[in-house]
């Protein structure tokens, strides 16, 4: 475990920062303008499944994704072979740099009126965004009008998107957070590499056991990210913010300052005060709490199973000399020794924009979201390390292959498949600013010695305040 390599791998490292960063949770939203939760486009709107029969010629349609690396080359092939497969559709990709560029250019188009895309790829913190602009097809008049079948998707990922009985986009790349460790480290430890943390309890015994036995210079590389906050919530069910996680109505409070919240904010305080833990900040680079295994600085962390690829090169590049297989990978530890909820979905989906586009454009781009979301385009999908949405996709290949070869991509499908969540992700308006607020709030508490139930509260302060701006401008 001491050995070291004498190589330079600081060129693999920056090499794989935009992926690992465009591959974790999200800390952006949106605004806009509109009614209540769902808006009024939600009700008596048609989609014109069948306007592809009456079309002279192909019907393009422009995507606006976010995808890079190996993520885009694999959605450029799927894409091209659908084109290739009939004659009715052309799907144009372009690429609008990260989610937050995406949703920033898209606001633009629809603010002057002109330039919208077809189909355009926002994650799921945009959904309040994506409802107030008005401007979507709202998937599920499509999914009505032609009775589309949604059995065969993981009903968490439906759930994500489906505000007020309406399903909003067609979910396409989704994801969640586990826990990376480093089995080796484990195992000078005196731990059971095979029995990685599942709870707080043993997370803090295991960082105990890693620091007393001279294994790792602390437990966990935590990054500030308000996603794993979110993500406690739900795995003991509980809401964030009100109104059934922002669902029902419009998300006025947040329930950060709870029993819950404060038994949060003092574990991680707790951790890092006591020298379990080492918090890397804000991670904007998004790759710093993997870099803490690969140089032996931790030997665990926390990050999105999106990034799995990137994630397992980032940490084999240092100096700790380890192979894949010596990287685990386990399902997030939750609060409690008997989580009542799970784990929320994070990623992104396609929206359908019905401003500005003809029946045929919507139409097509209706064809090329089911197209995205078929069983073998999802098995193929799943190299990315995106997991598939649809159940049947499970048993296509490569997937059996992929989770046999590295089981940890198959953490993340579980632990949806599994969650037993009364409810979605938040649906918060401002929800970059309600994150920024959580996130501060993690400052004051690690740099400032805030105390945890100061911290929390603070943060609920700040954030609904953020979200009563945001309603206030909604209308």
């Amino acid at each position: 475990m001491t050995m070291t390599r004498s190589r330079s791998w600081i060129a693999l490292v920056l090499g794989l920062l935009l992926v690992a960063a465009a591959c974790g949770g999200s800390d952006d939203g949106g605004g806009g303008g509109g009614g209540d939760v769902g808006g009024d486009a939600a009700s008596g709107v048609d989609c014109p499944v069948d306007a592809l029969e009456d079309a002279s010629g192909p019907v393009e349609i422009t995507f606006w994704h976010g995808m890079v690396a190996r993520n885009e080359e694999i959605l450029k092939t799927l894409t091209d072979e659908y084109n290739s497969s009939q004659d009715e559709v052309r799907v144009r990709l372009v690429y609008q740099g990260t989610y937050d560029d995406t949703a920033e250019k898209f606001e633009n188009a629809v603010r002057a009126g002109e330039g919208l895309p077809q189909m355009v790829q926002l994650e799921e913190t945009r959904l309040q965004f994506a409802i107030d602009s008005e401007a979507m097809l709202p998937a599920q008049a499509c999914v009505d009008a032609e009775e589309y079948d949604l059995s065969d998707h993981i009903p968490a990922v439906v759930d994500q998107f489906t505000v007020e009985d309406t399903l909003w986009p067609m979910p396409f790349n989704v994801s969640n957070p586990v826990l990376y460790y480093v089995k080796p480290t484990f195992t000078a430890a005196g731990l059971d590499p095979e029995d990685p943390p599942s709870t707080f309890e043993e997370l803090r015994a295991a960082s105990q056991q890693l620091v007393d036995r001279n294994a790792a210079r602390a437990g966990l590389a935590l990054e500030l990210s308000p996603w794993y906050v979110e993500q406690w919530f739900a795995q003991e069910n509980q809401t964030l913010v009100d109104n059934d996680n922002g669902r029902s109505a419009r998300a006025e409070t947040m329930d950060l300052d709870s029993e819950l919240g404060q038994e949060i904010y003092t574990f991680l305080d707790d951790l890092v005060a006591d020298g379990l833990a080492r918090s890397v900040g804000r991670n904007p680079r998004g790759v710093d709490h993997l870099l803490a295994l690969a140089q032996g600085d931790a030997a665990m962390t926390i990050g999105s199973s999106a990034a799995i690829g990137p994630a397992l090169a980032v940490i084999r590049s240092g100096e700790v000399d380890i192979t894949e297989q010596d990287v685990g990978i386990a399902p997030l530890p939750s609060p409690t020794d008997d989580p009542a909820g799970g784990t929320l979905v994070g990623g992104a989906s396609l929206y359908l924009v019905g401003e500005g586009s003809s029946d045929e454009q919507q139409a097509a781009s209706w064809d090329y979201a089911k197209f995205l979301n078929d069983p073998e385009t999802q098995a193929r999908w799943s190299e990315t390390g995106y997991i598939p949405i649809r159940q049947s996709a499970a048993d296509l290949a490569p997937v059996p292959q992929l989770w046999e070869t590295t089981p940890g991509y198959k953490v993340a499908y579980d632990q949806i498949l599994s969650s037993e969540a009364e409810f979605g992700g938040p649906v918060i308006g401002a929800y970059f600013e309600t994150r920024e607020a959580v996130i501060k709030s993690l400052e004051r508490m690690f740099q400032e010695n805030q105390p945890p139930d100061e911290a929390v509260r603070t943060a609920d302060e700040e954030a609904e305040q953020q979200m009563q701006d945001y309603n206030s401008r909604a209308g």
